[in-house]
C-alpha cells in the first residue's frame, strides 16, 4: 500500500509528522511507500537546522520507503530558498501535477 501525504500548511506539519510515525510503528514491516508533498507555507518546515527539518530528515534517513517532496512553485514563491533545504528532499515541479499523478497511480491520499 502506497500512501501519499499532503501537507499545504505551516500548521498541519506537526499533525503530519504524528499520523506518518503512527502508520510506521502500527503498520511495522509492512508500511508500503510514503510520499510527503509539502507546498505552500509548509515549505518552512523543510529549511535546514529548524526543529521541523531535523525531524523530517531523521525520518527519511532511518526509513528508505519516505520520499520527502517540495513544490518548485512554492520555493519561488518563497524567495527561492532552495540552497536552505535538507539534503533528503526532492523538488518537484508541481505540487498539484505531483498529487494529481500519484492518486491516479492509485496512492491513497492523506491530508492529517
Amino acid at each position: 500500500m502506497n500512501i501519499l501525504f499532503h501537507v499545504p500548511e505551516l500548521s498541519r506539519v506537526v499533525p503530519c509528522l504524528n499520523n506518518v510515525l503512527n502508520y510506521l510503528k502500527a503498520a511495522d514491516t509492512d508500511a508500503g511507500k510514503l510520499r510527503i508533498v509539502f507546498n505552500g507555507s509548509a515549505v518552512n518546515s523543510l529549511v535546514d537546522k529548524t526543529e521541523s527539518a531535523d525531524q523530517w530528515k531523521d525520518l527519511a534517513e532511518k526509513h528508505n520507503n519516505i520520499q520527502l517532496d517540495v513544490c518548485s512553485n512554492s520555493l519561488k514563491g518563497m524567495g527561492n530558498v532552495t540552497e536552505s533545504l535538507i539534503p533528503t528532499v526532492s523538488i518537484v515541479p508541481s505540487a498539484i501535477l505531483t498529487l494529481v499523478t500519484l492518486q491516479n497511480e492509485g496512492w491513497i491520499y492523506l491530508r492529517p
